[in-house]
């Protein structure tokens, strides 16, 4: 009995084949920060900051999207928002949504 199990649920416990791209075909994204001699962050409002460092991070830092959000303690909206907007990340999404600000968008 045991041995029909196992047969019929065999493709269960068999490892399953990577379909991702090799390595040689990735691309390599990098996002250039501005130079800070010439651009002013001083005067940078804090959530202009916070989408540009969430940028460099996912880009120059290969964090993922939670890692991101624990680091930073933003929510998972805001930093997929931010790199949609800045095209580090293509919208999969089926169907446009309007946007709806986040909590650190309405501060």
């Amino acid at each position: 009995m045991a041995s029909k199990m196992f047969e019929r649920f065999r493709h269960l416990f068999e490892p399953k084949e990577k379909s991702a791209k090799p390595e040689a075909e990735l691309e390599r994204i990098h996002y250039e920060m501005p130079d800070p001699e010439t651009y002013d962050f001083y005067n940078l409002d804090p959530l202009s900051k916070r989408k540009m460092t969430i940028c460099n991070l996912f880009a120059n830092h290969q964090k993922t999207v939670p890692e991101i959000s624990s680091l930073l303690e933003a929510s998972h909206k805001l930093v997929i928002d931010t790199l949609i907007e800045n095209k580090l990340l293509k919208d999969r999404r089926k169907a446009s949504r309007p946007h709806t600000p986040v909590p650190e968008e309405i501060r």
